[in-house]
């Protein structure tokens, strides 16, 4: 087994000649996985200890009780990190070099984090209210200066990572950075626990902060490529451009792609009702707390689970990507988390709740993984930027939207309802997503399931 791991890995790391892979790229791409597998690793472990699903909803948890506040939270990040990234197509494509644009916004990322050790030593000296404003505006910030650093950061991945090898690099990267999410998460269950409140949640959100910079310095030393596609773009204007300067919002060139692009189409709205479908994660963590009655150390156990299966969805989904296609890896996401869904109504006992994170932790690795390969796959190269801003921010909407369904479900109604209702939906999403077509891996296999 061992030696297969290492042939696997060898394989990976290696480019052949046939598989037209520019010069420089080729030059650079060990350098250019290590730093980003380093960078991912650093960054997820920092993430483990003011996670959205789990760390950062249960400390809201002692803030409010509303359903619809506490499910917000992840919503909101994660609007936020789509958001902006249409408006930014137009200029992450006119960018001859990706890297430094990127490094700036990564730096307007980090230094948010700053206030949330802050916060959580003032909860005791503020009111309620106050300390939950002050959270919900700086997950807000943290969600939007996510979304400034995204597109450059997906583009420059797909810039020096090609795409024969892209989802293994994807799964291998995430196999690595699942370990260190382990990691952060064990040391989170034992600073949770030892410590009394809010000092353990201020110790874990300074860990956040340290290992975010750790990050940053292997990220900054990645190798941006000359190609001859680079050079080609940078050269290139788009029809709906000849004769003008750059537009910072292209609407006509989103006009045309829209209407053109009947595969797009179908991936906005399959993605769209995707996200609807998800509107329980951020209350599984909370819901599992308080129905079983456990302690807030609970989150980061949750935490755990969902890295260490997301090992597995990424080991499984970077071989599957590569050799069946993105889009078989977001159907069976979705089904898995109808899955989840079902488990997390059903579940008597703590014992068999772990199993919704271990589940959903396969959810997340896959959807993570075959979503963000396969908007890369969804247009020509010269529009890639363009096509990963739109498929973005169009979408985000139903990001927001979900927990406030969610919310309302849940309040209306009770927690297993809004279980059922997400499950219901994904079973929905599944085959819409499938009509989908990315780029086809063999020719005896079509692109349709």
């Amino acid at each position: 087994m061992l030696n297969r791991i290492k042939a696997a890995i060898s394989d990976f790391l290696h480019i052949h000649p046939e598989e037209g892979v520019p010069e420089q790229v080729a030059m650079y791409f060990k350098h250019n996985v290590f730093v980003n597998t380093m960078d991912l690793a650093f960054f997820i472990f920092g993430d483990s200890f003011v996670s959205i699903v789990t760390i950062i909803p249960v400390f809201a948890a002692t803030l409010t009780d509303s359903p619809l506040i506490i499910g917000l939270i992840p919503a909101i990040v994660n609007f936020g990190w789509f958001m902006p990234q249409m408006f930014m197509a137009s200029y992450v494509s006119s960018l001859k070099k990706k890297l430094p644009f990127t490094l700036r916004m990564a730096v307007i990322e980090r230094s948010v984090y700053f206030f949330f050790p802050v916060l959580a030593l003032l909860v005791p000296k503020i009111s309620s209210n106050a300390a939950l404003t002050f959270l919900l505006l700086l997950i807000t910030l943290r969600g939007l200066t996510s979304g400034l650093v995204a597109l450059p950061w997906q583009e420059l991945q797909a810039k020096v990572i090609p795409i024969t090898h892209r989802a293994r690099f994807w799964g291998i990267s995430r196999v690595v950075a699942q370990v260190a999410g382990v990691i952060g998460s064990i040391i989170a269950t034992f600073v949770l626990s030892r410590l009394p409140y809010p000092q353990n949640f201020a110790l874990c959100f300074t860990f956040a902060i340290i290992a975010q910079w750790i990050s940053f310095s292997f990220y900054r030393r990645n190798k941006e490529p000359e190609t001859e596609t680079a050079q080609e773009e940078e050269n290139l204007e788009k029809p709906s451009m000849q004769g003008k300067q750059t537009k910072l919002v292209d609407l006509e060139l989103f006009k045309r792609i829209l209407k053109e692009d009947l595969n797009f189409r179908k991936y906005l709205i399959a993605r769209s009702m995707i996200f609807l479908a998800n509107m329980g994660s951020g209350f599984l963590a909370v819901y599992g707390i308080q129905h079983f009655a456990l302690s807030e150390a609970q989150a980061a156990i949750f935490t755990a689970l969902l890295y260490l299966s997301g090992i597995v969805g990424y080991s499984i989904g970077g071989v599957m990507g590569d050799k069946l296609g993105p889009k078989r890896v977001v159907v069976i996401s979705v089904l898995i988390w109808a899955a989840t869904m079902v488990l997390a109504i059903i579940a008597p006992v703590i014992w068999v709740y772990y199993l919704v994170f271990v589940l959903f932790g396969l959810n997340s690795a896959g959807m993570v993984l075959g979503d963000s390969l396969l908007v890369m796959e969804l247009g020509e190269e010269k529009l890639r930027p363009t096509y990963l801003g739109l498929a973005r921010s169009l979408t985000g909407i139903f990001v927001l939207l979900s927990p406030i369904l969610a919310g309302w479900l849940v309040e209306s109604f009770d927690y297993r309802v809004m279980f059922a209702i997400s499950c219901v939906l994904s079973l929905i999403a599944a085959p819409m997503m499938n009509q989908v077509h990315d780029v086809p891996r063999t020719k005896s296999k079509p692109a349709n399931l």
